[in-house]
């Protein structure tokens, strides 16, 4: 079954708010925020390229011959199918525009348990090699992959979650190298679990960090490009659906802490800062805390 995974994984594309700017705000707090949020976005729009190319090839339970597969400005090697364990290469031109992102480098996709990649348990290794995302509107900056990370299939996508049976993925990365437009590198980790479900014809998604320390539920931490710890904490899951849009959730907050600021993301407000208790959402608002200097303040921003 291809259109379901392909389904699922095309919500984590769009579940990033628009990235905010701001003047007021503090400039290493606001360069934070915007890091964390093209770091996720990026490893979510990854995932996508990767479920299209494993949903397509044969070698990873699939018994028909292989399909025509698309992806934005990348080829795929599937030389590799009859290996132990089977695996393939997506491989980025650098040159192709792709949603005002062009990318280049590698990734490999490895079926490390399980039989097909829809079974309940199945994992998927996927390897970066200087997989680079160059964000064009963003003054040509841009984020460097190198390193692993681990996607779980938790309870098998199959023609159940039509009947209501959620399907969610998990994800782990330790250690993954990125490197910023400014030559700075850091280190990031994350620990997520993603969980769709499907009713009356529309599709909602929870998001949540997937671990827990210091009594908080963490979704990343690592190192900020200026060499300080961090660590993003959901205060509460992000929570999305196609009626209103995957861009404009409908409810959530995280907080991410460094060693010397903090920022807050508040989801799923109206134009007064009002929670919006039904219906859809059009803002969230960013908070920030910087220790010292002592400064702090926030802003309304819209998600369109």
């Amino acid at each position: 079954m291809k259109l379901l995974p392909v389904v699922v994984f095309a919500v984590l594309v769009t579940t990033s708010c628009k990235k905010a700017t701001t003047n007021t705000a503090n400039a290493n707090a606001s360069q934070h925020n915007q890091d964390v949020q093209n770091t996720k976005s990026e490893s979510d729009n990854s995932n996508t390229d990767i479920n299209t190319a494993v949903t397509g090839t044969s070698g990873f339970g699939k018994n028909s011959a292989n399909e025509a597969i698309s992806i934005c400005g990348a080829s795929i090697d599937s030389s590799h199918i009859s290996a132990s364990p089977p695996y393939l290469v997506i491989n980025y031109d650098g040159s192709t525009p792709c949603n005002s992102r062009i990318r280049s480098g590698q990734v490999k996709v490895a079926l490390v348990a399980g039989t097909h990649w829809t079974d309940v348990n199945a994992q998927l290794l996927i390897t970066y090699t200087n997989y680079k995302v160059t964000f064009v509107n963003l003054g040509n900056a841009y984020i460097t992959f190198n390193g692993t990370k681990l996607l779980t299939d938790v309870n098998g996508i199959g023609l159940g979650f039509f009947l209501g049976t959620p399907a969610s993925i998990r994800e782990r990365t330790y250690g993954m190298t990125v490197t910023f437009e400014n030559g700075t590198t850091s280190s990031w980790n994350d620990a997520r679990l993603s969980s769709w479900t499907y009713s009356g014809g529309a599709l909602s998604a929870t998001v949540n960090g997937d671990t827990t320390i210091a009594g908080q539920t963490v979704d990343s931490w690592g190192q900020t490009r200026y060499g300080t710890n961090f660590t993003t904490v959901m205060n509460s899951p992000w929570q999305s659906n196609s009626a209103c849009g995957w861009w404009a959730p409908t409810s959530g907050q995280y907080t991410s802490t460094t060693d010397n600021f903090s920022i807050t993301a508040t989801l799923g407000l109206n134009a007064s800062v009002g929670v919006v208790s039904s219906g859809c959402a059009s803002n969230f608002k960013l908070a920030w805390s910087v220790v010292s200097p002592s400064s702090s303040g926030s802003v309304l921003l819209s998600y369109y």
